[in-house]
């Protein structure tokens, strides 16, 4: 785990992660004008993993980036599930690792929310391939899953006074509200 905690170590695993994930996006999605606002979010994310500011918004889009990439492998090049499983809980462990560092969550909590995180995410994954929807959609779902794990984190656990977890609850509701009803089904 020490390796992890070197700033330079920790850096560089996030920027791994995002560089696979932006490239994943782009062999597996056919939309140009998606490709642009990822890359664009992408340029955004690197300043954002130089400085390290904003790791909630990080832990977000690289959730959605790792989700959709795993989807793609997972439908398209036929990865085999327990590959897939795997890699959720190790990329996803790794991003709670990074966001919690940032928040600063008690040292003697931090391995149940670690597998906690994981397996949830895993869950969560897993419970949405029975959806007939996109794979952006099913990203989407993830990433507002993560926010709200995080929110619970940062607002409970860290006991940050500046925001309510209630807060967290609510837009995660409206989002998952809007993306599966907007979401085309039957894909």
């Amino acid at each position: 785990m020490a390796f992890l905690y070197n700033k330079f170590n920790r850096k560089l695993l996030l920027f791994l992660i995002l560089t696979w994930g932006i490239t994943s996006f782009w062999l597996i999605n056919q939309a140009f004008y998606s490709k642009v606002a990822i890359s664009v979010l992408a340029v955004i994310c690197f300043f954002l993993i130089i400085y390290e500011v904003a790791p909630i918004i990080l832990l977000i889009i690289s959730s959605f980036l790792v989700s959709y990439s795993l989807y793609g492998f997972l439908f398209q090049f036929g990865l085999p599930l327990w590959f897939v499983m795997l890699s959720i809980l190790v990329i996803f462990g790794y991003l709670f690792v990074y966001t919690e560092q940032k928040i600063g969550i008690l040292g003697n909590q931090r391995l149940i929310y670690l597998l906690l995180f994981s397996i949830i995410t895993l869950e969560v994954f897993l419970a949405l391939n029975y959806f007939l929807i996109s794979p952006i959609s099913k990203s989407m779902i993830i990433s507002a899953v993560s926010y709200i794990f995080i929110g619970f984190c940062y607002t409970v656990l860290a006991k940050h006074e500046d925001k309510n977890f209630l807060s967290y609850i609510i837009l995660f509701g409206v989002t998952v509200v809007i993306i599966f009803s907007t979401s085309i089904w039957g894909i």
